[in-house]
């Protein structure tokens, strides 16, 4: 039976005999023997006497690793009740893909004690948990790099070299570290001479991821004109700092493990294994959401402009290539990114509004253009056809989610991909909905800053388009509210009606 201890959220410690064979984890590697020893000591004492399941767990098998738990895995073990008296939860381990991989016994820790685990357990964890960071990152670099690159070396021809040099002599580095099982002085004096080359090409690289983030704050069309002009540009630079932050990460880890190993200067070598471990952490998050923020952004325009009309191909060095080879790499980064951060991959689920006002079915082009213009993963509540109240009119959508409603003329949303005109619920203050002989319906929207008047055609005037606009209506009545700072009083209205006040004289 497997037994895990949670130390973190989602991250546990793992005793086996032997571990499963398709369990994912992080060994007990790069460390001594006694280092080893110590911290499976430590972290029976560190849980807690309340808490037994280490001290269970230790005196039956011996510590194996660190396991990142699956998000998937986290919620079906807490699921499960205790099943014997030391507290222990039992479930199954799943997979990204949700295959069983192994049963276990799982010991969770609440916030609190997992704080006071993590200072109990001191470097040895701190080592742990970027090693295991590590295995993450040097996996992921590797799985999908073919993708992208040719695009990385046919722009970055002057800096391949170095990105690639500096990559084998860390991976290198690593899997001599994992031979001997430490980081001795001859395996780091070959990653030393590197941190000045490690740090240039990180600074570089994020410095040109930053710059398109920079970029791409503006309007959707700006957006769009930008990705079209530079997306080979864009997929070059992502995957060039992917290869630089994998190696400065990998060089991070063995300066950590070599420290660790210098047992004569414990003392103040854990406080610099402290500050090193923190300061990596910041700084690798900092740069993975810079990175995660860039790819989510253009792996969404380009799954837009693919739904869109007009030219199915981008500018390439070589050649032009497909939209949707665009996004396939856009993709292949973005599940790389997502890994890398422990997180799933996600992209908006197809819209299907409960409430859609049309004459006939909802277009499903409109709905297919919608899901990559709608912001974040936000749900469409309803969608309707419907008129501007101008001296000609144009045909136009309005749309509701759970925080805002948007109006956009037909056109802009069918052949720009653009929502012209977006609103907070907050914001409405009255909704008037008036039905018309031989007409369609008015739909009157009080916002906070101005009036909008909206009509249906002939078809909104009866049956079930009458139904439907009407629920349309209701449902954007219910955000109506007054807030409490734009109420007035007046003395001259006061609860005492001008009957009552005559009556007493």
């Amino acid at each position: 039976m497997v037994s895990l201890v949670e130390i973190e959220p989602g991250l546990a410690v793992l005793f086996a005999d032997q571990p499963p064979a398709d369990l994912d984890f992080t060994p007990f590697e790069m460390m001594s023997a006694q280092t080893s020893k110590a911290l499976t000591d430590q972290l029976a004492i560190a849980s807690g006497i309340g808490n037994v399941a280490a001290q269970g767990a230790q005196g039956a098998v011996s510590a194996q690793g660190l396991v990142r738990l699956a998000p998937e895995s986290v919620e079906l073990l807490k699921t499960f009740q205790p099943m014997t008296s030391g507290g222990w939860n039992l479930g199954p381990i799943v997979d990204g893909s949700g295959k069983i991989v192994a049963q276990a016994r799982y010991a969770p820790v609440v916030a609190a004690q997992s704080a006071a685990m993590l200072t109990a357990l001191g470097p040895a964890i701190a080592l742990l948990q970027i090693q295991m960071q590590l295995e993450s990152i040097s996996r992921r670099i590797d799985e999908n790099i073919e993708l992208t690159r040719d695009v990385l070396r046919a722009l970055h021809e002057d800096q391949w070299a170095t990105l690639l040099g500096l990559h084998e002599t860390t991976v290198r580095a690593v899997r001599e570290a994992k031979a001997v099982g430490a980081v001795n002085d001859h395996i780091f004096a070959s990653i030393a001479t590197k941190d000045a080359d490690l740090r240039k090409q990180r600074h570089l690289f994020m410095s040109l991821v930053r710059g398109h983030l920079k970029a791409l704050d503006a309007d959707a069309a700006g957006r769009r004109v930008y990705i079209q002009k530079n997306i080979e540009q864009i997929i070059a630079d992502t995957h060039g700092v992917l290869m630089a932050e994998g190696s400065w990460h990998r060089s991070q880890v063995l300066r950590a493990a070599h420290i660790i190993r210098d047992e004569a200067n414990a003392v103040e070598n854990e406080r610099l294994l402290a500050e090193l471990v923190a300061e990596t952490k910041r700084e690798h998050s900092e740069a993975m959401s810079d990175i995660a923020r860039l790819l989510a952004d253009i792996e969404r325009q380009c799954r837009l402009m693919a739904e869109l009309p007009g030219e199915r191909s981008l500018p390439f060095t070589t050649k032009r290539r497909s939209i949707r080879d665009a996004v396939a790499m856009a993709e292949a980064l973005s599940e790389q990114v997502a890994a890398l951060r422990n997180r799933v991959h996600t992209r908006p689920d197809p819209l299907d509004p409960p409430v859609a006002v049309f004459k006939e079915a909802t277009p499903d082009e409109v709905l297919r253009v919608l899901r990559w213009v709608v912001p974040g993963e936000a749900r469409l509540l309803a969608l309707a056809d419907v008129n501007l109240d101008r001296l000609v009119g144009d045909n136009a959508y309005i749309g509701v989610t759970p925080e805002h409603f948007f109006i956009s003329t037909q056109s802009a949303v069918r052949k720009q991909g653009m929502i012209e005109r977006e609103f907070p619920l907050s914001d409405i203050r009255y909704v008037r909905f008036r039905e018309r002989d031989k007409q369609g319906p008015v739909l009157d929207v009080i916002t906070k800053d101005e009036n909008v008047r909206l009509t249906f055609d002939d078809w909104a005037g009866k049956g079930q388009g009458l139904d439907d606009a009407r629920r349309l209506g209701n449902l954007l009545a219910a955000a109506m509210e007054l807030p409490e700072d734009e109420r007035r009083t007046d003395p001259l209205l006061t609860d005492e009606s001008s009957t009552d006040r005559a009556i007493a004289q």
